[in-house]
């Protein structure tokens, strides 16, 4: 059950609250604080306007879920900020009507977000916060403005600067130094030229992979169909999988699991999160289908086909030759075989992470955290900590709110439950159960005996009967 901290008097130069980083997260929590006309607030980012992942804003790539997960829809869908005041504001709904699909293209998306963004008058860009201090009733956030520095005092914090792309060890560095020819798919958009390379690498098997692997197909042939590069996507999973995306499946990412996993043991969370990669990280059917088509089409006639892909592959160093190309080498998990690949240029799908900014580095003393390390964070989002009013996460609390933390279909959730927080009462009611299936064995009674219960009777009351709201019994 959702409790509220007690709203303080502030004074008049003291905010509500005070958001540092503008993804869609706090974008989420901005527009829901304004639908509910709590003014009182200010959202940092350091970036000059709005963006969403611009290196993978690719053509033709789509959300992985549906348009209902934009900021607001799914806790406020009269909102004026939700996806279908966009269509009309920009008369595309007649457009979108016929399209007939509910996951949109990413940069219909990106371009949602800036407008919404483009409304609020909250946000604060080119503000790149250097310094957060603990006062005695607030918290004093310093932020530079081109020469200047910006002061905000809040009662309330909210972290939004969310993951970053990460590198392994032998990449990171080549990566500094080669940054046209070693990329995380992040900046795939933004910084790959495939002129001049013969062969190129892409590593992983999650949708951000795959979708680069088929950009690069569509490149890979020239006018008189003869191929320009070598292609080699190789992966350390399994296989190139699917994500899983089943109905059943997908109610692991409702408020109902979140709950659930919160509740769970730390050393539980930690052994289960693992084993949930194709929750979240597999490809979608769609690109599978789309690449095997791609490779069918080019095979007929026993075409030889400059296309590699090889799973069980464990990157375990890189090094760049005297003529400027990369050797990197592999073991194979299955095999324990060695095996090395000479290319020009790698793309490495390896995920995100999140870690502390150096902002809070003076509050390090002040957060609480588990015997790894990291941020203790209650049901309710808020980060255990010693200090005035409350500090916030978005999308910084995987190993305590499992893998929807982050998912856009929970967003505009999450954040309706801290802007409820901050408010110190319900400003979005929120469903106390979503889905269909139960995820543990923690309700007491027991399932009694099927009974003749009337003709008369109706079937919700049969139902009630059967089923009463306490059914399980809990073993001790």
């Amino acid at each position: 059950m959702t409790t509220f901290m007690n709203a303080k008097p502030m004074r008049e130069d003291v905010l509500d609250v005070v958001g540092i980083g503008v993804g869609p997260f706090n974008l989420s929590l901005a527009a829901l604080l304004a639908e509910a006309g709590l003014e009182r607030a200010a959202f940092l980012e350091r970036k000059q306007r709005f963006s969403w992942h611009p290196g993978m804003l690719l053509e033709g790539t789509t959300l992985q879920v549906p348009f209902l997960a934009d900021l607001v829809s799914l806790v406020a869908p009269t909102s004026r900020f939700s996806f279908l005041n966009y269509l009309r504001a920009h008369d595309r709904l007649y457009k979108f009507y016929f399209f007939e699909s509910f996951h949109i293209p990413r940069r219909e998306y990106d371009h949602y977000c800036q407008w919404v963004s483009q409304q609020l008058q909250s946000l604060h860009f080119e503000r790149e916060v250097i310094r957060v201090e603990a006062m005695d009733d607030c918290y004093r956030v310093v932020a530079r403005h081109g020469d200047e520095e910006c002061v905000y005092r809040a009662r309330n914090l909210v972290l939004g600067t969310g993951t970053q792309p990460w590198l392994p060890a032998c990449l990171e560095t080549l990566a500094h130094r080669f940054p046209d020819k070693v990329m995380h798919t992040a900046d795939y958009a933004d910084r790959f030229d495939i002129a001049g390379k013969r062969r190129v690498l892409v590593l992983g098997s999650g949708q951000s992979a795959a979708e680069v692997v088929h950009a690069l197909l569509d490149q890979q042939f020239d006018e008189e169909n003869a191929p320009r590069f070598g292609l080699h996507w190789f992966t350390r999973a399994a296989g190139f999988l699917p994500m899983e995306y089943s109905k059943l499946g997908l109610e692991h990412f409702t408020p109902d699991y979140t709950r659930y996993f919160h509740g769970l043991p730390q050393e539980v969370k930690d052994r289960v999160v693992p084993q949930q990669g194709l929750f979240y990280k597999g490809i979608s059917f769609k690109t599978i289908s789309d690449i095997y088509d791609r490779l069918y089409h080019r095979s007929v006639g026993g075409t030889r086909i400059p296309v590699q892909l090889r799973a069980y592959s464990e990157l375990r160093q890189v090094d760049s030759t005297a003529d400027g190309r990369l050797r990197a080498q592999f073991t194979h998990a299955q095999t324990g075989g060695a095996f090395s690949i000479l290319v020009d240029a790698i793309i490495a799908g390896t995920g995100y992470r999140h870690a502390l900014p150096p902002f809070l580095d003076g509050m390090s003393g002040k957060l609480n955290v588990d015997a790894s390390k990291r941020l203790k964070i209650d049901a309710d989002y808020r980060v255990d900590h010693r200090g005035p009013g409350q500090i916030f996460i978005q999308n910084g609390e995987l190993h305590t709110h499992g893998i929807g933390a982050p998912d856009l279909g929970l967003g505009a959730w999450r954040a309706a439950r801290i802007a409820n927080q901050i408010a110190g009462h319900e400003l979005y009611r929120l469903p106390s159960r979503v889905a269909f299936q139960d995820f543990g064995a923690s309700m007491d009674g027991e399932i009694g005996p099927v009974a003749d219960s009337g003709a008369d009777e109706s079937s919700a009351t049969r139902s009630a009967a059967l089923f009463p709201q306490s059914n399980l019994e809990v073993l001790r």
